[in-house]
């Protein structure tokens, strides 16, 4: 039986694209670097900021000139990451009801924890019972941990949970962790990517997963 619901947070509930790109093009502003286009940001995404910076600067950059670029574009983002960013339609409702019906629910991303905690307080009013992020100590996804850390915090067993999100990440590290997942086709990843990735269950709007969960999973 289910008892709990984990969210990733980019793609999957929150549309964070554009304040990640207008970021991340304030940085190379900074840097009279050319400005990347929203669609290079969107494949970009998905395995924490440094990885995103690491992956759109110019290939020649030395590591102490990305990390410069990195702490330019995440002071900026830090002050403006509300500014563009809001749920996909229907998010809002689903989480309600879910939470109506008594189910736990987190939310595990590989965002620094602060940004987390931040957006589950000022955007979905604490409705998540966990905030799961980056922090020293414990690897992202892929990595099945922050996973784990979620289950021990809402003191559920691994075939009590399920892992929903948006990326080949979502897929691979809720693979890893023997949590079955749900894909979402709404996000920052195309379908494809998230069937060759291992996805089995796909939904095409936030209210198709109540319909899953009645029918049982």
């Amino acid at each position: 039986m289910i008892k709990a619901i984990l969210f990733d947070m980019d793609g999957t509930i929150l549309n964070t694209l554009t304040d990640i790109w207008i970021a991340v093009n304030h940085a190379f502003k900074i840097k009279k670097f050319n400005e990347q286009s929203l669609d290079m940001i969107r494949k970009s995404v998905g395995n924490g900021a440094m990885t995103l910076i690491k992956r759109v600067v110019p290939k020649d950059l030395e590591d102490e000139e990305i990390k410069e670029v990195f702490h330019l574009y995440q002071d900026y983002y830090d002050a403006h990451h509300t500014e563009n960013t809001g749920p996909y339609p229907g998010i809002m409702s689903l989480l309600q009801t879910l939470k109506q019906k008594g189910y736990k629910l987190g939310v595990v991303s590989n965002k620094f924890e602060h940004l987390v905690e931040a957006l589950n307080q000022d955007i979905f009013q604490g409705v998540f019972d966990v905030s799961i992020g980056e922090t020293t100590g414990i690897p992202i996804k892929p990595a099945p941990d922050m996973l784990y850390k979620a289950i021990k915090l809402l003191n559920v067993k691994k075939d009590e949970a399920i892992f929903v999100g948006d990326s080949d990440t979502d897929i691979i590290t809720s693979h890893n962790a023997g949590i079955k997942s749900i894909g979402v086709s709404w996000g920052f990843r195309d379908e494809d990517e998230l069937i060759k990735h291992g996805a089995t269950i796909i939904i095409h709007h936030p209210h198709e997963l109540l319909n899953i969960l009645e029918r049982g999973f």
